[in-house]
C-alpha cells in the first residue's frame, strides 16, 4: 500500500470544497468591508487600490469597486507627479486586461478602461486601436469590444472611409458577425450619404451592400446577422418634420405631426401660438393643441401654420389651410407609404425576392427569408403584394410561433396602411372604420385627429392600445365592440367623444373608470354588456357612487 496515492471519498472532496468557498467568502466580505471603511473614511490611496484590485480581479463585474477605484484615481491624479501617474495609469490598464481575460464581456471593465483613457492621461489612441484589433482578432463578436472601438477609433480620428473597410474585411471573414454588420449600417450614411434623402445610402452603394448581403444571407440561411441588415437596407427614411393635419375652429388649434415631437415654435399667420399641450399628456407627442385666437377667423385673410425651430431660426414646414366655414379651417397633408425606390433599385429588389422566393421551395419554413419577403413585397409594389404579404405572415406565424405578436402587430400596421390610404385621401371623409380586420395593435393614429366616427370593432386589441386613442381629438362616436380590453386604465381624454362601444370585451376590472368618467365630459353613452365586469358587485358600487355624485345623470350605461 506504501506508495500509492490516497484518493479523497467524495465526502472528503465535498468537506475541502466547502472550506476553499468558505475561505474566499471570507476574504472576500473582509475585502469589501476594508474599502467600504476606506470610503466612509475618505481614505483615497494606493492601498485602496490594492485590495480592490485583488477582488476584482476574481469578480470584475462588481460596479462599486470600480467606482471607487474612480474615486481614489481622481484623487490622486490631483496629488501625484506625472512619473508616478504614469505608472498608476500603466497599473491601471493591466488589472482591466487581466479581468478582461478572466470576463471578456464585463460590461464593468470595459467602461472603466474607457474613463481611465479618457480621464487620466494623454496617451496614443493609435496603440488603442490596435488593441481592439487584438480583441477582435481573438472574438470578432464581441461587441463589448465593438463598441469600445468606436469611442477609441473617434479619440484615434480614424477615418469613416477606413473603418467602413475594416467591416468589410471582417464581415467577408466571417458573415456571422452582428456587430461588423451593424457598425457598418453607421458608418455608410456619413461615408456615401444619398443626396434625396429617400435611402439610407447613396443609391451605387445601395446596390452593392443589396447584392453582398444577399451573398451572405444565402450562403447560411439560418443566421440571422445579415438578414437583419437586409431588413435596414430595406428600411424607411425618417422624413423630415411636417404637418399631417390641422383642424381649426374657434375656440383651438389641433396640429398632428409626422413624428412623435416635442414642437419649438408654432405661427398662424405670423402669431407666436406658446401655449401648447400634448394629447397624450407627456412631453412628447404626434399631436399638439392650443387656445385659438378668435380674431384670426373674422378677417379675409388665409390661414398659414408655420413651424419654426427658435435655435436655429429656421422655418421646418408651412402649410396653408382651407377655410371650410367661417367657423372651421383644416388642412390634410396626402398619405401614402410607398417605399421611394429607382426603377434601378426595384429591379435588385426584384432579383432578390425571386431569390428568396426559391429559397422557400427548399427551406418552407426560413423565417427569415419569409419575413425578408415581406419587406420586399412592401418595398417594391404594396397594393400589388397586399394578398401574398398577408399570407406569408400568416405562415410566419405557424412557423415561428414564439414571436407571433410580433408578426401580429406587423400585420396590423401594414392593414392600417393600406386602410388609411384608401379612406383618409377622401377630402370629405369623417369615418374611419377598421373592424374585423385581426388588429393586434393599432398604428398611425396621429391620422385620424379630424376623424369622428371610428370603428375598431371586432378585433383583437387590449388595453397596451388604449393610450393611443388619445390621437382621436375630434372624435364623437367610437366603436371597440369584440375586442380583448381588461380595462379602462390608460383611455385618455376625448373631449368630443359622445358614444362609446365597449361590449363583448374582457372588462374585469373598475380601474380607471373614475379617471374615464371625469375626463370624457361630452359623453352621453357607454356601452359595456356582456362584460365580466357587469356581473361585479364592485362595479354597481360604482355606479351607486356616481349616480349620487349625478356624474351619470346625462349618461346612459348599457350594462
Amino acid at each position: 500500500m506504501h506508495g500509492r496515492v490516497k484518493t479523497r471519498t467524495t465526502a472528503e472532496e465535498n468537506e475541502k470544497k466547502k472550506k476553499d468557498r468558505e475561505k474566499k467568502v471570507a476574504a472576500y466580505a473582509a475585502g469589501m468591508e476594508k474599502v467600504f471603511s476606506k470610503r466612509k473614511n475618505g481614505e483615497l490611496d494606493e492601498e485602496g487600490l490594492v485590495i480592490s484590485g485583488q477582488l476584482l480581479s476574481a469578480n470584475p463585474d462588481i460596479y462599486t469597486l470600480w467606482n471607487f477605484r474612480k474615486e481614489v484615481l481622481s484623487h490622486l491624479k490631483e496629488t501625484l507627479d506625472k512619473e508616478n501617474l504614469e505608472q498608476i495609469v500603466a497599473t491601471e490598464l493591466h488589472l482591466t486586461e487581466v479581468c478582461l481575460r478572466y470576463n471578456p464581456k464585463s460590461y464593468g471593465t470595459w467602461h472603466h478602461r474607457c474613463w481611465v483613457l479618457d480621464k487620466m492621461l494623454p496617451i496614443s489612441w493609435k496603440k488603442e486601436v490596435a488593441v481592439c484589433n487584438k480583441y477582435l482578432d481573438l472574438d470578432e463578436r464581441n461587441f463589448h469590444v465593438w463598441d469600445y472601438r468606436r469611442f477609441v477609433v473617434e479619440k484615434a480620428e480614424v477615418s469613416p472611409e477606413a473603418e467602413l473597410e475594416y467591416t468589410t474585411e471582417k464581415i467577408n471573414k466571417n458573415f456571422s458577425n452582428y456587430s461588423a454588420w451593424h457598425y457598418r449600417s453607421k458608418l455608410l450614411p456619413i461615408v456615401h450619404p444619398d443626396p434625396s434623402s429617400i435611402r439610407p445610402i447613396e443609391e451605387s452603394i445601395h446596390k452593392k451592400e443589396l447584392e453582398m448581403v444577399e451573398s451572405a444571407a444565402f450562403t447560411d440561411p439560418y443566421d440571422q446577422s445579415a438578414w437583419f441588415y437586409l431588413r435596414w437596407l430595406l428600411g424607411r427614411i425618417r422624413p423630415n418634420l411636417s404637418i399631417c393635419q390641422a383642424v381649426l375652429n374657434r375656440s383651438t388649434v389641433s396640429i398632428s405631426f409626422n413624428q412623435n415631437v416635442n414642437i419649438d415654435c408654432v405661427e398662424i399667420n405670423g402669431l407666436d401660438t406658446s401655449e401648447w399641450r400634448t394629447a397624450n399628456s407627456k412631453p412628447f407627442s404626434h399631436i399638439f393643441v392650443s387656445k385659438m385666437n378668435e380674431k384670426l377667423f373674422e378677417s379675409d385673410e388665409e390661414l398659414i401654420i408655420t413651424i419654426k425651430s427658435k435655435q436655429t431660426n429656421t422655418v421646418l414646414d408651412t402649410v396653408l389651410l382651407k377655410k371650410i366655414s367661417d367657423q372651421l379651417a383644416i388642412y390634410k397633408k396626402p398619405l401614402h407609404f410607398e417605399a421611394e425606390f429607382s426603377p434601378g433599385l426595384t429591379a435588385v429588389l426584384r432579383q432578390q425576392l425571386d431569390s428568396c422566393t426559391k429559397l422557400l421551395e427548399f427551406e418552407p419554413d426560413s423565417k427569415w427569408a419569409l419575413l425578408t419577403s415581406v419587406y420586399l413585397m412592401q418595398a417594391i409594389d404594396r397594393k400589388k403584394y397586399k394578398e401574398k404579404t398577408m399570407i406569408l405572415l400568416g405562415k410566419l406565424m405557424d412557423a415561428d410561433f414564439h414571436r407571433t405578436t410580433f408578426y401580429s402587430d406587423l400585420r396590423s400596421r401594414y392593414k392600417m396602411e393600406y386602410l388609411l390610404e384608401e379612406v383618409l385621401n377622401n377630402d370629405s371623409t369623417i369615418k374611419f372604420t377598421a373592424s374585423d380586420c385581426q388588429l393586434s395593435a393599432l398604428y398611425h393614429m396621429e391620422h385620424l385627429m379630424a376623424i369622428q366616427i371610428v370603428d375598431l370593432s371586432n378585433n383583437s386589441l387590449c388595453s397596451r392600445s388604449l393610450p393611443l386613442l388619445s390621437y382621436l381629438q375630434f372624435c364623437k362616436v367610437l366603436k371597440l365592440d369584440k375586442n380583448k380590453i381588461e380595462s379602462l386604465k390608460g383611455f385618455p381624454n376625448l373631449p368630443y367623444l359622445e358614444s362609446l362601444s365597449l361590449s363583448s370585451n374582457q372588462l374585469n376590472s373598475v380601474e380607471g373608470f373614475d379617471l374615464f368618467i371625469n375626463n370624457c365630459v361630452n359623453l352621453r353613452s357607454l356601452d359595456v354588456s356582456d362584460n365580466p365586469i357587469t356581473k361585479s358587485d364592485l362595479f354597481k358600487e360604482k355606479l351607486k357612487e356616481f349616480h349620487v355624485l349625478q356624474k351619470l345623470n346625462d349618461l346612459t350605461i348599457l350594462s
